[in-house]
Order: C-alpha cells, then sequence, then structure tokens
C-alpha cells in the first residue's frame, strides 16, 4: 500500500480511529484494516492506553500524556509525515487530500510547521496541539469525521 495512502489516513487519525459510524467520506476497508494494524503496532510499542485516546476525543482535548506522545510519533513515523530529524512534512498530504482541504492544510502547515520538543515523541505533541489550537474545529469536526 501507497505511503500516501498511509499518510492521508494518519491525517485522518490524528488523535485516534474511534469516530462515529456513518459520518464523512467512505474510505476503502482494507485501508482502515491496514491502519487499525499499525495503530494496534504503535500501541504496543508505546504502552499508550486506549482509554485515554478514547477520552481525549469525547472530550475534544489532547491528553499530556508520554505514551500517547510517542503514539502520535509513531503513527506519523509510519505513514512518513516526520522524518529521522523530527520535523513535520503535513504538506505530503496535498496530493491525497481533496483540493477543498488544501488552504486548511496549508494553513496548519504555516500557523504550526514543526513544534519542537525535547524528543520526536514530544515534538508530535506539541506539533498536533498547535494544528488543534490553530484549527481544532477542523480536526475534531472535519478530519476525525472522515474515518467515520
Amino acid at each position: 500500500m501507497a505511503t500516501w495512502q498511509f499518510g492521508l489516513l494518519l491525517a485522518l487519525f490524528i488523535v485516534n480511529n474511534l469516530i462515529p459510524e456513518n459520518q464523512g467520506i467512505e474510505i476503502n476497508p482494507m485501508i482502515i484494516k491496514q491502519v487499525k494494524k499499525l495503530r494496534l503496532r504503535c500501541l504496543n510499542q508505546t504502552g499508550a492506553s486506549l482509554e485515554i485516546m478514547e477520552q481525549s476525543i469525547k472530550k475534544r482535548v489532547l491528553p499530556a500524556d508520554p505514551n500517547v506522545n510517542c503514539f502520535l510519533h509513531c503513527m506519523f513515523d509510519m505513514f512518513g509525515l516526520i522524518d529521522s530529524q523530527n520535523v513535520m512534512h503535513l504538506e505530503a498530504l496535498l496530493e491525497v487530500v481533496p483540493e477543498e482541504i488544501h488552504n486548511t492544510i496549508n494553513g496548519l502547515v504555516s500557523s504550526c510547521g514543526t513544534k519542537k520538543g525535547k524528543d520526536g515523541c514530544e515534538t508530535a505533541y506539541e506539533t498536533v496541539k498547535c494544528y488543534i489550537d490553530v484549527n481544532g474545529r477542523f480536526i475534531w469536526e472535519e478530519i476525525i469525521v472522515l474515518l467515520g
């Protein structure tokens, strides 16, 4: 499966894939199955709590949990949206997301770039936190819903 497909799904999966059913664009079930496998791998590698992530989505709050931070980094890394120098490359999604959200993605990239942390995990957390601060409605209501 192409890296860009996984990159798209990661963007849709920024916090988790625990989304109400039957909302948003229909995604190929095979791709969702692959994302769930990678999600499980990152959960196992990082020790992130599924319960904490579920609560995060319900409350629309990004938890400041070191294991969740490393989960985010793991997912970004799996999808090629963060490089070995811990620089985010969200703009890579422009090739695969609908044109109507290009300005929003560009806005997130322009506003946030890569927020540096002490390591890759903290960098992923700080960057996602910035995305939510800049356009939380888009992240919580548009991007996350696309996985439904």
